[in-house]
């Protein structure tokens, strides 16, 4: 990376579409030279340290509340679409604090109870075997589009009662809101579609949540609609937001974790071996995956009131970036952290966040992913990656590939 190419007055362009191809020897960098470090562009503090960013993540000084500013764009012509998304996903549970978030995680918990996911079990591999079935006999296949989408998206398409033939309407509105949400500064295009796909999303479960009350079924749907905790229930607008955020959150990470593990495996063909040889590794496997190349790249906190993190001051209301990534390669918490080793102990990774924020899917993103990578490795044999040439969507947000073709042999 040359300096010259950098915007004028930054030392580390984390902006440029080739970072995200290796970011690590920047974020090494910056870890030893600048743990805490304003970047002019993003006008955001960068926190690359783990116990920084465990710490601040965990912490109820810093909060996930952007006050409305979780897009941004320069163009005014967009500006009260702009507006109408932010103000939308401010109120997500996601983009809460206490006592909002609380009363929140409590009605939802209700519903998405640890049971949901284990029914889930049969179907899911149904699913993933359904997948493979379709490409086998063609000795090739894009991982991200025959398989790493799909799964998830039938997936949550059954936790949500939402009908097959609906789900490549959930899958784009869901892509488009997640473009806003990593684009820094975003294009009139961008805000353009984000508010499209929300409103059009908003409109489908606000219908789907209609027909659930009229007729109820035994489902995850029906489930929040009843749920109550001292005589408090979701609204209209928070069921429907919760079933949003169900969508957008299960769809990325789950598609990310499948393609980026498999990717790492086939990589390092002595660990792939080693997990073949014994698939009770495949627990480990998964964490070290969500450590090594996980789908959340970073989240972000905003200072509550002016505090410090070690000597730094972090005025209110300052943005600060917390690099899950760069956490999870910090040699003071994890020996060799650029090794992939899925037999990994003491693996405290970030990849699902910390604290009253930790991921509320993270028992059916695990399950999804165990069952997928089994399932990839027990049933397409002699699998090689097709390419060497990866292009990693370049967004702060999230962390994942944009296509993975893979051969390999025939079934007869």
């Amino acid at each position: 990376m040359l300096t010259q190419d950098l915007p004028l007055g930054e030392k580390y362009d984390l902006l440029n579409p080739l970072f995200f191809t290796n970011p690590d020897p920047t974020l090494d960098q910056m870890r030893i030279a600048d743990p805490i470090y304003w970047h002019p562009q993003l006008e955001s503090w960068i926190l690359t340290r783990y116990v920084d960013v465990y710490n601040t993540i965990r912490e109820q000084r810093f909060s996930v509340d952007r006050g409305g500013q979780i897009g941004k764009s320069k163009f005014a012509s967009v500006q009260d679409k702009l507006k109408f998304c932010n103000e939308y996903f401010t109120k997500w549970m996601v983009f809460s604090d206490p006592p909002r978030h609380t009363r929140l995680r409590t009605l939802i918990g209700k519903a998405f109870t640890p049971q949901i996911s284990n029914s889930l079990n049969c179907f899911i591999q149904d699913c993933a075997d359904e997948l493979i079935d379709a490409v086998q006999d063609a000795g090739q296949m894009e991982v991200i589009q025959d398989f790493a989408i799909p799964l998830p998206a039938l997936v949550t398409a059954k936790l949500l009662g939402v009908p097959r033939e609906d789900i490549p309407a959930l899958k784009r509105w869901s892509s488009n809101m997640f473009t806003l949400f990593g684009a820094g500064w975003a294009s009139e295009a961008v805000v353009e579609t984000t508010y499209q796909s929300l409103v059009e999303s908003i409109g489908y479960f606000d219908n789907l949540i209609a027909q659930h009350r009229q007729h109820p079924v035994s489902d995850f749907i029906t489930k929040l609609i009843a749920a109550e905790d001292n005589g408090s229930v979701l609204s209209e607008e928070e069921l429907t937001s919760t079933c949003i955020t169900f969508m957008a959150g299960a769809y990325e990470t789950t598609t990310y974790l499948i393609s980026n593990g498999l990717l790492a495996l086939l990589q390092h063909p002595d660990q792939l071996q080693m997990l073949l040889e014994n698939p009770s590794l495949i627990d480990s496997t998964v964490e070290e995956v969500f450590r090594y190349w996980g789908p959340a790249f970073s989240v972000v906190r905003c200072a509550i009131a002016d505090t410090y993190i070690n000597d730094q001051l972090i005025s209110q209301g300052q943005k600060i970036y917390c690099l899950l990534h760069a956490a999870n390669h910090d040699p003071a918490q994890f020996p060799n952290p650029d090794q992939f080793d899925i037999t990994r102990k003491e693996n405290r990774h970030l990849g699902l966040g910390q604290g009253i924020h930790f991921c509320l899917g993270a028992a059916l993103t695990r399950l999804e992913a165990k069952i997928a990578l089994n399932t990839l490795l027990e049933r397409l044999s002699n699998i090689q990656l097709a390419t060497n040439q990866f292009h990693w969507i370049p967004n702060l947000a999230m962390r994942g590939l944009e296509s993975l073709p893979v051969t390999f042999s025939r079934h007869h």
